[in-house]
């Protein structure tokens, strides 16, 4: 028999907007979709409800009841960023996830216990990675989906084991099943509590085929739920690998400084998203929404994937200082690009290397400090100039090769030039073309022995008039080996390396 996890968030609009602003956890809040003192609340929290106020209260009512109520309007968009985030905390634990009513998320459990032991384990889990998202949930564990929704209902943790279904059902209200909420289901409810039907269990003691002729399919689907019968299995969702938070401000924002504030926030809730599936934050988009219907879209690149929030902060607000938005914004679109975190592994007869996190949240900070466009390792431009360089990623380099069949390279050293750049321009003094003594800034002396020239030149195809040097190998009588080049365009001598 499989088993089947529900997660439920109770008040999951009022919930949402808790989660986009903290400070309002506690406090008596409801919603309306007018601010106007005679229109009706559509939802109150629980510490509203604890005063007395009640959906379907008027605002004045409820302001007569309660002088510290805050009223506010639904926020569509914080209702899809916590929806999101659910559907992630399911990602985490379960491949198979299915989306319900808002607030709802069902996911499968079969195989999860040799990954996240019992099932009172793994809820106790659950409730904790709904917390670290900025919500509170139920969690149901049952035989099939709807007992499993039946079951977080009730709050807390509930798991029905198998073969307790019936049990669990028969004595379970027909309130629980929020009848209302559907089409015809105050009809429905009205006509069950006439016949005197309290709970499922009485219902199940009734005839299906008489129950469907007096109240249609409805009233077979309410049947077969107190049978303990399920309607079909879970559809599992396609993965969307799309981590995006999304905040509409009441009032627009103009300095940076508070823009900053609300968009830390936004990053904590992303980064907690995506270290749940195991992933780390790559590049960045950043939407703002202007006042007059304009809209301000800004690519964010992250040197170093890093679920640091203050790196990512700094990244963004490194772009909103170079180029500030033309007008008030209100409102934010974060998304990120998710990216794999980069595993490593030590190795005994290397020294050891930086751990691959705080290496990424290193690099991100020198990236948040100077740009993610001077942060990097320089490599080899594919080019005919020898100066030609590019800037990729950093990544650290390969351990070193272990000897060959265990016979370790003679300890012999080896020389390495030292390159100057850009390099220096120096004088060459020459007899019968060939150099003799150089000076320069930071070098002098006569020259001992030399080798060269050697010509190379390129670039040409390019439509600029290209390169043509000839270069140089001197050692000079203080000691110093240089290579040097005479520029055959200019004919200037410039110092292009040492070898040390």
């Amino acid at each position: 028999m499989g088993r089947i996890a529900c997660i439920l968030v109770a008040d999951f609009s009022l919930a949402a907007i808790v989660r986009a602003n903290p400070a309002l956890e506690g406090k008596p809040l409801a919603l309306s979709d007018s601010l106007a003192p005679h229109s009706e609340l559509t939802a109150a929290s629980s510490s509203a409800r604890a005063n007395g106020i009640r959906a379907g209260t008027t605002i004045a009512q409820a302001r007569a009841i309660s002088s510290s109520l805050i009223v506010m309007h639904g926020s569509r968009a914080a209702e899809h960023s916590a929806a999101a985030a659910l559907i992630n905390v399911a990602e985490s634990v379960s491949p198979v996830v299915e989306s319900g009513e808002p607030g709802c998320v069902w996911f499968d459990l079969a195989g999860m216990e040799r990954v996240h032991g019992s099932e009172t384990e793994l809820a106790s889990e659950i409730v904790r990675r709904v917390t670290r998202i900025g919500m509170e949930a139920a969690i149901g564990i049952a035989a099939n989906r709807e007992i499993a929704h039946l079951a977080a209902r009730c709050g807390g943790i509930r798991i029905i084991e198998p073969g307790m279904e019936r049990e669990f059902l028969d004595w379970l209200p027909l309130d629980a099943l929020n009848l209302g909420a559907s089409d015809n289901g105050e009809n429905l409810s009205a006509t069950l509590a006439r016949w005197g039907l309290k709970r499922l269990g009485d219902l199940a003691r009734l005839d299906s085929q008489a129950i469907g002729s007096r109240l249609g399919r409805q009233g077979v689907e309410l049947v077969r739920l107190a049978h303990g019968g399920d309607s079909r299995p879970l559809a599992a969702r396609p993965r969307d690998e799309a981590f995006i938070e999304v905040a509409d401000l009441d009032y627009g924002i103009e300095a940076l400084e508070p823009l900053g504030f609300v968009m830390r926030g936004m990053l904590d809730r992303l980064v907690a998203r995506l270290s749940m599936r195991g992933f780390v934050a790559g590049d960045m988009a950043l939407t703002l929404k202007l006042d007059g219907h304009r809209r301000d879209d800004r690519h964010v690149a992250v040197a170093a994937a890093t679920n640091e929030a203050k790196s990512l902060l700094a990244l963004l607000s490194l772009s909103l200082e170079a180029s500030p938005p033309v007008a008030a914004i209100e409102g934010v679109t974060i998304a990120i690009e998710p990216r794999v975190s980069r595993p490593s592994q030590a190795d005994m007869f290397a020294p050891p290397a930086p751990a691959p996190d705080r290496l990424q949240t290193t690099i991100a900070r020198l990236a948040a400090l100077c740009g993610p466009d001077h942060v990097g390792t320089l490599r080899p431009e594919n080019s005919h100039r020898p100066e030609a360089v590019r800037l990729d990623p950093f990544n650290p380099p390969p351990a070193p090769a272990a000897p060959l069949n265990g016979i370790a390279a003679k300890n012999v050293a080896q020389l390495v030039i030292r390159a100057i750049r850009p390099a220096a321009e120096i004088e060459v003094m020459c007899s019968r073309g060939m150099p003799e003594y150089v000076r320069g800034a930071d070098l002098g002396g006569r020259v001992v022995s030399y080798a060269g020239p050697w010509r190379r030149d390129g670039e040409w195809w390019s439509g600029a008039s290209g390169f043509a040097r000839d270069y140089y190998e001197l050692a000079l009588d203080s000691g110093s080996v240089y290579r040097i080049f005479r520029d055959l365009n200019s004919e200037r001598w410039y110092a292009d390396g040492v070898y040390d």
